[in-house]
């Protein structure tokens, strides 16, 4: 029997994103969170944009969509890598993806997609 796709609402999924980074949370509440911050790597970046790939994510994870995600995120865990950190490395490809798209008019690249993410497993064996 065929697993059914769970479907996640934006709203559950950014949710989730936020419950994941609880540092931010009271100021995602309040409204005051701010535009930028300096990351873990001390490069800027906006909190705004990184929760919402992360809700991206989720919905992805979510449905399996697209199919094999779910498959890539089991390996990572598998392979020692953090639940939040499996969420950071499908996201930076999912971000490359999304800025390919917007600079370049192109669609969604399903095959250069999941075999960006196929790279990554590799990298952790």
């Amino acid at each position: 029997m065929a697993k059914k796709k769970r479907e996640l609402t934006d709203a559950a999924a950014l949710e989730i994103a936020v419950r994941d980074h609880p540092e931010w949370r009271r100021a995602w509440e309040r409204g005051e969170l701010a535009d930028e911050i300096l990351g873990e790597d001390g490069q800027p970046m906006n909190p705004r944009v990184h929760l919402e790939i992360h809700a991206v994510v989720e919905r992805q994870l979510a449905a399996d969509d697209p199919k094999g995600v779910v498959a890539i995120a089991s390996e990572l865990a598998r392979l020692g890598v953090s639940r939040h950190d499996v969420r950071h490395e499908i996201g930076a490809v999912a971000a490359k993806q999304i800025w390919r798209m917007m600079n370049s008019g192109s669609t969604f690249n399903e095959r250069r997609y999941l075999a960006e993410l196929r790279k990554i497993v590799e990298s952790y064996r």
